[in-house]
């Protein structure tokens, strides 16, 4: 990226279908998700299934710049509501490699046409988790403050969705916590333990320079984890509705989007339609998923929720 001293990521897709490995260029990015390493023991696991592998690539520099706060959207920049909204604010928080538009555009447009009125801040998600929690805990007072309200509702895809968890349990200490109703889809709450259906791959066998640090810290039994849920994996006061779907490739073992806990409502999108088959990143446009999300904030004017065929499974 001229001018910035960043390196240009180069993102490659391994779509791996019987036995072949094809590669296409489809972006250039500041982002980096997962490392994997296939030796020739592990490619039977990988001809099995037709898998999708994020392979980052630094074009002008051996290590990523760090990120720093100025990546963010400043929370003082964030103006209060318009008058004439409905209900609490809603923040929304996108997924790594992505922004509140391919994260969640669809639910953003759905919540405005509801009335609602949505903030979608800008971040850089390949920083430490620790550093993004910091930065929504001061964006969730910010909207708070001026817009003099109590609470307002969160919801986060995938990375956005620990983070937004991560949030509400730093608010765990007040009397009363600020976030309502947190939704997330495919968040990896657990961490990722599995990759392609095998647990035999190491997902930072290749220690690349620059390697995010923040996938270190969605791997299962990641530090970071290990620290957030010392005390419990959810705070009292908060709902949370956590969203996932069967054929996630990224987030997997997908059950890790779940958590087991009295304040919980854990959803499969296939339970009830199993012919929604839509992937991690289908999610996002998924008509069903949306409607769930759209159910969990506000089930009396959404108390439908459709059930439409998606054979999308990226």
């Amino acid at each position: 990226m001229g001018g910035t001293g960043r390196p240009t990521l180069l993102y490659m897709h391994l779509h791996i279908l019987k036995g072949r490995i094809h590669l296409d260029s489809r972006s250039t990015c500041r982002d980096a998700w997962l490392i994997s390493h296939i030796s020739g023991g592990h490619m039977r696991a990988w001809q099995r299934m037709s898998a999708t592998l994020v392979v980052v690539a630094a074009a002008s520099s051996p290590a990523l710049a760090a990120a720093t706060p100025d990546d963010a959207t400043p929370p003082d920049t964030l103006a209060a509501c318009p008058a004439g909204t409905v209900g609490v604010p809603v923040l929304l928080i996108h997924g790594t490699n992505a922004d509140v538009e391919r994260s969640l555009g669809p639910t953003r447009q759905a919540l405005a046409d509801d009335g609602r009125c949505v903030y979608g801040p800008d971040f850089d998600s390949t920083r430490p988790l620790s550093e993004s929690v910091d930065y929504f805990a001061a964006v969730v007072e910010h909207i708070r403050a001026v817009n003099g309200v109590d609470v307002i509702d969160v919801v986060g895809k995938s990375q956005g969705g620990l983070i937004a968890r991560a949030v509400s349990l730093k608010f765990a200490g007040q009397q009363s916590n600020p976030i309502r109703n947190l939704v997330t889809v495919s968040g990896p709450h657990q961490g990722v333990t599995e990759f392609a259906g095998s647990t035999n791959l190491n997902p930072v066998a290749l220690l690349v320079p620059g390697l995010p640090a923040a996938a270190h810290d969605m791997l299962a039994g990641s530090e970071f984890l290990t620290e957030l849920d010392a005390d419990g994996m959810t705070a009292p006061g908060v709902r949370y509705t956590l969203i996932g779907t069967r054929t996630d490739r990224i987030v997997t073992p997908y059950t890790s989007s779940f958590i087991d806990a009295p304040n919980t409502t854990d959803i499969l999108i296939q339970d009830g339609c199993p012919e929604d088959l839509a992937g991690h990143l289908a999610e996002s446009a998924d008509p069903r998923t949306i409607d769930l999300t759209l159910n969990a904030l506000d089930p009396v004017r959404h108390h439908t929720v459709r059930c439409v065929a998606n054979d999308d499974q990226r």
